[in-house]
């Protein structure tokens, strides 16, 4: 993982599998485990159940604030239609799923902490936007 300038303790999205990254996902969104599915099978294996383990509530609520804190900067347009063209789409709410995806969330989420936590410094040079442009390119 890249050591970032600016808050490196709240960088630390880092995941080796998928287990790992839904976890960090979970975290993130703040998800609610009562709110996930009760329809969870007994007999269902570990994954799944992990899988299964989902509060849409809460994925949807942190999206949509996301979006409205970013949707009109420049850099995020930019992330967004790189992200978004990953899909064959131009819609920058695809781009910001992609964004949230196991390849792409760890980058995605170091510019939205610089971009909280320290606008000025979210730059074109900046090593968060940076690394993000070349992980989609």
């Amino acid at each position: 993982m890249y050591k970032y300038k600016y808050f490196p303790h709240i960088y630390d999205m880092n995941y080796t599998n998928n287990t790992e990254y839904r976890q960090c996902i979970r975290t993130y969104f703040k998800m609610n485990p009562t709110n996930c599915s009760q329809n969870i099978q007994q007999d269902w294996d570990e994954e799944t159940i992990d899988e299964m383990s989902y509060d849409e509530s809460a994925m949807s609520k942190g999206l949509d604030t996301i979006y409205e804190k970013t949707k009109h900067h420049p850099l995020f347009k930019t992330i967004y239609q790189n992200a978004a063209a990953k899909m064959i789409s131009m819609d920058n709410e695809i781009g910001l799923a992609v964004c949230v995806s196991y390849d792409y969330f760890k980058y995605f989420h170091a510019c939205v902490m610089l971009f909280e936590h320290h606008p000025t410094a979210f730059t074109e040079s900046s090593q968060e936007y940076q690394t993000m442009l070349q992980i989609l390119v």
